[in-house]
């Protein structure tokens, strides 16, 4: 059960869809259970292509459209507090019954099931339940102990706190995306068997880094790909006095038992370092071109124009994943900021972007905490980490990179060996053990 999956674009669909395009592979047949897309989002076409011919999905309508209406009309905590653990949970009992439908047409040897959506997790529960079958259940992100979730009060912290136990509990596997994530699940649920968790990466696809790059117009270029999860001025920490009382108000009609720095997920930091390089050497002004591709929020939008960066720093929107592939593998540098949590603590997040820039090989400007997202980029030698927080940092860190392009020479020596034991081929034929391991009782 994949609840993102094409024609949705988007990072959310990866892991999914590169499971089941290499699951054949190795003795596995799936059968894809996700939602009916509306083309009110971003929708990556490309995409089907890699989904192997005769693969059976099976698409249950949902009502995502309507509870986004709602958010925009400020409703959305509402929803929050009527819909538990999120607006999905009324797609979860339609998809679990259109699952026990499918097992007794052609019955299913296991259940997946990939979260988020959180209540997704509702549907690998009921089915297995039902049609008495064996679960694994993948965790693409932290749940309560992520560092930017909220929640309407602590009492809903701690029913879905109890949820999560309760799908780790009865899956006979649960899969998460880094070292870390599995240590705070374990520590978060100390009765919790150990071996019931493990570890299976994000990755990236030969396939998708074998395409020609972007085109080169011979400037030292710097590309981030995705969303930034933070919008300048949305906190107290900068930006117009609006976004300062809006973030405090929010603050105290929610619990967040985790107040991390999500501004460090941000282009924030970076823009300054870079307007106080060229403003000091506005010689390297032509020399320099950046490229936000994805979701980049009007907050940060208004930053690059305070800053005088209109000229140097471009904003194409949602890309298709191979034109956004193809625009990292043609980069120079690539900006890698994360999530920053309290002084000392090690972030768990590591999201697929991590590994499709290893598999580039190109220098990769590391503004994350300690943590597995740092750790992958130093370990690949191609991280090259600043202070998430600090532009005078961020902006040696930069230098170095442009002196080492201008000069011709290499600015990192990549670990191939490290780099390809990332690659979703190798991640599928060890999701595939996992499955024949549940199955022999393992």
């Amino acid at each position: 059960m994949a609840y993102y999956f094409p024609p949705r674009g988007g990072a959310p669909v990866q892991r999914s869809l590169k499971f089941v395009k290499y699951l054949r592979e190795f003795g596995w047949e799936p059968t894809v259970l996700t939602t009916r897309f509306e083309r009110g989002g971003a929708a990556d076409d490309s995409l089907a292509g890699e989904i192997p011919p005769g693969t059976k999905v099976v698409e249950v309508p949902s009502r995502e459209r309507l509870f986004i209406r709602l958010a925009e009309k400020g409703l959305g905590r509402l929803v929050g507090l009527l819909l538990r653990p999120d607006a999905h949970i009324e797609w979860a009992g339609k998809a679990a019954g259109a699952g026990f439908g499918l097992h007794n047409e052609e019955p299913f040897d296991l259940v997946y099931t990939s979260l988020q959506p959180w209540s997704a997790g509702y549907v690998g529960l009921r089915l297995s339940r039902l049609a008495r079958l064996p679960w694994v259940c993948d965790f693409r992100d932290p749940w309560t102990e992520s560092l930017h979730l909220e929640w309407p009060s602590r009492r809903h912290f701690l029913a879905d706190r109890r949820r999560e136990r309760l799908f780790l509990s009865i899956a006979e596997r649960s899969l998460v995306v880094t070292p870390t994530m599995r240590d705070e699940f374990l520590a978060a649920h100390p009765d919790l068997a150990a071996e019931r968790v493990a570890v299976l990466y994000n990755g990236y696809d030969e396939d998708d880094m074998s395409g020609p790059p972007a085109a080169d117009d011979g400037r030292f270029t710097v590309v981030f790909t995705g969303r930034f999860q933070y919008d300048w001025g949305e906190s107290a920490l900068d930006g117009p006095p609006g976004g300062r009382l809006r973030s405090r108000a929010r603050d105290l009609l929610t619990y967040k038992p985790r107040r991390a720095r999500i501004d460090t997920h941000s282009p924030v930091y970076f823009l300054r370092a870079l307007a106080g390089l060229l403003s000091d050497r506005p010689e390297l002004r032509a020399d320099f071109r950046v490229v936000f591709a994805g979701t980049v929020g009007e907050g940060n939008r208004r930053l690059i124009r305070e800053l005088g960066l209109g000229d140097v720093v471009e904003c194409p929107g949602y890309l298709p994943h191979r034109e956004s592939v193809a625009l990292v593998r043609s980069a120079d540098a690539l900006l890698l900021p994360m999530f920053s949590g309290r002084a000392g603590e090690r972030v768990a997040y590591a999201s697929g972007k991590v590994f499709e820039y290893i598999a580039a090989r190109k220098p990769i400007i590391t503004l994350a905490p300690e943590g597995d997202a740092r750790e992958i980029a130093s370990r690949s030698r191609l991280g090259f980490p600043a202070e998430p927080d600090d532009p005078d940092d961020i902006r040696r860190v930069v230098e170095g990179i442009y002196q080492s392009w201008k000069s011709g020479r290499p600015a990192a020596s990549p670990d191939e060996e490290y780099i390809r034991s990332f690659r979703r081929r190798e991640l599928t034929g060890r999701l595939a053990s996992i499955f024949d391991e549940v199955l022999e009782g393992g």
